[in-house]
C-alpha cells in the first residue's frame, strides 16, 4: 500500500533532480560560449530538456505553482553562485536583495 507521504516525497526528489539538471545544463551552455563548443552545448540543452521531464514528474505529486516556484527559484539562486564562483561574475547588493525576495516569495507561495 503506498502512503500518502511516498507520492510527496517522490515529487520532491524530481523536483530537486530538476533544478540540478536546469542548473548544470545552463553552466554548460554558458561553457558554450554561444554554441561555438557544440559537444557542451549540445549536452547542456539535453541537461534543460531534461529538467523539463522531471519537473513535468514533479508536478504529478505537488502543486504547479509551487513546482514552478521552487524550481524557477532555486535556480536562479544556485546558478548566480555558480556564476559568481566559476566564472568570476560579480552579484551586487541590489541582486542579493533581489535574491532574498525570491527566496521569500518562495517560502511565501508554499506557506499558502
Amino acid at each position: 500500500m503506498i502512503t500518502p507521504l511516498l507520492p510527496q516525497t517522490l515529487a520532491i526528489v524530481w523536483l530537486a533532480l530538476a533544478v540540478v539538471l536546469e542548473v548544470c545544463g545552463t553552466y554548460l551552455l554558458k561553457l558554450s560560449d554561444g554554441m561555438k563548443h557544440r559537444l557542451s552545448g549540445g549536452f547542456g540543452v539535453v541537461l534543460v530538456v531534461g529538467a523539463f521531464a522531471a519537473l513535468a514528474q514533479a508536478i504529478r505529486g505537488m502543486d504547479l505553482s509551487v513546482a514552478y516556484a521552487v524550481w524557477g527559484g532555486a535556480g536562479l539562486v544556485i546558478t548566480a553562485i555558480v556564476g559568481a564562483l566559476a566564472f568570476g561574475q560579480r552579484i551586487r547588493p541590489s541582486g542579493w536583495a533581489g535574491i532574498v525576495l525570491v527566496i521569500v516569495g518562495v517560502v511565501a507561495l508554499k506557506l499558502m
